[in-house]
């Protein structure tokens, strides 16, 4: 056996040992940060509820009625996520425990525009325009995670809190003349829970890539609010819920 060939096959030995070792020793204790992208798709219910506001003119107890039996509605809109993550894992046999935080943008909600026409014997008819909207522009999330790993594979479950900026839009007008019309604008920080499940491979020492779902859940945002002169009021109330499917990578230190 020559020596050239001996030096080859030492070299390509070098190069194996390395894989080798990634694949039965790898260790995913560190501090890391990455950035991820995925869909978003919203599981919100906007409830509106109106009421004679108290003012010298109110609104017909018949249009009242007609609006209030069609102001509910459901909706699951799909947007895009994305945003950057950051934490630290602890690896204790195949066990890894980690705390991750991470914040990005996370497009979610729904609107609504409903035209009524007054039951009342009016002539020319009454048009009766009611329009609501909810919606999310970021989402923050701080978690605790338990993972089982298998040399360079991870899967990991998770939850904690979840933070997000809530916007909700209400207005009414009538085509009376003059009209009676008000309309209402909101956005309030919401917080509430994330938990999901998800699952990672080391690439080599440093970059590992991820896949995860997450379910966020904020709660109800309930605002009330009058027309102008107390012609009508309005209660709207607006439940937000979202799924997070992304993929990311990270980078351990």
């Amino acid at each position: 056996m020559s020596l050239k060939f001996m030096l080859v096959t030492a070299g390509c030995a070098s190069l194996l040992v390395p894989a080798s070792a990634l694949a039965q020793d790898y260790d995913w204790t560190g501090l890391y940060v990455g950035a991820n992208a995925g869909a978003s798709w919203g599981d919100t219910s906007l409830q509106s509820r109106v009421e004679q506001g108290g003012g010298i003119v109110i609104i017909p107890p018949a249009e009242r009625d007609l609006i209030n039996a069609d102001l509910a509605s459901d909706d699951n809109k799909t947007g895009f996520t994305g945003g950057v993550q950051g934490g630290y894992n602890f690896q204790s046999g195949s066990w890894v425990f980690g705390l991750e935080t991470d914040i990005g943008w996370m497009d979610i909600g729904q609107s609504r525009s409903k035209t009524y026409q007054s039951p009342l014997t009016i002539n020319p008819p009454i048009a009766l325009t009611v329009r609501q909207k909810v919606g999310t522009d970021w989402v923050w999330t701080l978690r605790p995670r338990i993972g089982y790993a298998s040399g360079p594979y991870m899967i990991y479950g998770t939850a904690g809190l979840a933070s997000s900026r809530i916007s909700v839009e209400a207005s009414f007008a009538d085509s009376r003349i003059p009209p009676n019309s008000g309309n209402f604008s909101e956005s309030d920080t919401k917080f509430g829970w994330a938990a999901g499940i998800g699952g990672a491979y080391a690439v080599n020492e440093n970059w590992s890539v991820r896949g995860e779902w997450l379910y966020t859940d904020f709660g109800k945002v309930r605002n009330t609010w009058v027309t102008p002169a107390g012609y009508a009021a309005f209660t709207t109330e607006a439940d937000t819920r979202a799924n997070l499917l992304r993929v990311g990578v990270d980078y351990k230190f």
